[in-house]
């Protein structure tokens, strides 16, 4: 047997002041145990423990013995410690795109909390409702919100953007409130260009058949910024992700309408470049980040019963 497993031995029976105490630890018999110990001294040439019918006792030799391989023991736990905390360590720089909304809204105020756990990653985080392509730009993760459109990319569902119909209380006080989604067909829309199908608003009531109304306005924007702007100035009605508008429905500078009509939810991914295998400090971030959005209502409620 080699000298470190009967060193451990040793140590731990030291330790215990008890042979069948090690042996129940490693699952062994007292017998077994024993003829370790007198292994050990077989080939130290000494005798370490005294034994009596019920306890033992370290000699001179043995105490001495046992803080030596307490000492090397220590050592070689630290040194575990130090060479998988090299190897494992989360470091370096993590480059991450997201929508400009999501970002601001669900991804920088959370960077605080993130930091606080992996002090020593950078992030370099890129902002844009357009499409980003993930090689070119040397993407690690990016947050997407809606249908994937690229089937190479690896993707992680995280969340889920419930959607709903807003306007501010200036407007609706001028033009009225609609109160059946045929009747957008009277009213400013703000349409969001980064979608497909950009002026087809589809509701549903309760399990009934899905309304597709194609609205029409004279305000468009591929920037969900743009558009949250334009309706808090009171220019018109969105259809849009309730994060978008967290603190402004709160603070009652928007109201969410036609509450009866729920619009279709969007997944929220995480997506990868296919010929990468996500590294330890992307695994850490996407862990982080999706525990976070798992206690956010705007985006974790409905996520397992949602079929989008």
């Amino acid at each position: 047997m080699d000298r470190l497993r009967l060193m451990e031995t040793f140590v731990r029976v030291v330790e215990t002041g008890s042979f069948s105490a090690v042996a129940r630890e490693a699952l062994a018999t007292q017998s077994a145990i024993s003829k370790q110990i007198q292994a050990l001294e077989s080939q130290l040439g000494t005798t370490l423990l005294v034994r009596s019918t019920r306890s033992h006792s370290l000699t001179e030799a043995g105490q001495l013995y046992y803080d030596r391989c307490r000492q090397v023991l220590d050592m070689l736990e630290e040194a575990r410690i130090e060479v998988h905390q090299a190897e494992h360590a989360i470091t370096g720089m993590l480059r991450v795109a997201a929508p400009v909304a999501f970002g601001r809204l669900h991804i920088v105020p959370r960077l605080k909390g993130f930091y606080a756990r992996f002090p020593h990653i950078k992030v370099d985080l890129q902002l844009d409702d357009g499409f980003i392509d993930l090689v070119a730009a040397g993407i690690d993760v990016a947050f997407r919100v809606g249908e994937l459109k690229d089937s190479r990319l690896v993707a992680r569902r995280i969340g889920t953007a419930h959607r709903a119909t807003f306007a501010a209380p200036a407007y609706l006080e001028r033009y009225g409130e609609p109160q059946h989604p045929q009747d957008l067909l009277n009213h400013f829309c703000l349409i969001y260009t980064g979608l497909a199908n950009v002026n087809e608003w589809v509701y549903r009531q309760d399990n009934g058949p899905e309304l597709i109304v194609r609205v029409n306005g004279n305000f468009q924007s591929n920037s969900s910024e743009a558009i949250r702007e334009a309706v808090l100035d009171g220019l018109g009605i969105s259809y849009s992700p309730q994060w978008v508008y967290g603190d402004d429905l709160r603070a009652g500078r928007i109201k969410p309408i036609l509450r009866q009509y729920s619009p279709p939810p969007l997944p929220l991914n995480v997506v990868f470049q296919p010929s990468r295998r996500p590294s330890l400090k992307v695994n850490r971030f996407v862990s982080y980040f999706a525990d976070a959005f798992a206690q956010d209502p705007d985006i974790a409620e409905m996520l397992s019963t949602s079929s989008t």
